[in-house]
């Protein structure tokens, strides 16, 4: 897992979030994490491969982005259900920190560090 970090603005969304590219990395996501920030990146942008589950997760806060890094979708998840984003998604990014949708909005643009 490679480290990176994220910013919207001036506002810093994570500092250390894990980068999940491969397959299993992305099927595993936050399941059995009981903390943390997470990005999966899909090889492009679709509603379907951006659908997640939440299989013994705690629940979490869920931003998908746009291949732009465009904000496209934010929804908070309860364990052992599936969740997928309003529009296509190429990123999603999954938190245990629910205090990060006072930073996170529709329509925000993203960078990645």
């Amino acid at each position: 897992m490679k480290k990176i970090a994220i910013k919207s603005g001036n506002k810093i969304i994570s500092k250390d979030a894990n980068l999940l590219k491969n397959p299993f990395e992305k099927t595993i996501g936050m399941m059995f994490w009981k903390k943390g920030d997470f990005l999966l990146k899909n090889k492009s942008e679709s509603k379907f491969m951006s659908a997640i589950h939440t299989c013994f997760c705690n629940p979490l806060l869920v931003v998908w982005l746009n291949k732009n890094l465009k904000v496209v979708d934010i929804k908070k998840t309860k364990p052992f259900k599936k969740y997928s984003p309003n529009k296509s998604a190429m990123y999603i990014f999954e938190t245990t920190d629910f205090k990060k949708k006072d930073k996170i909005h529709k329509g925000d643009t993203w960078k990645i560090k």
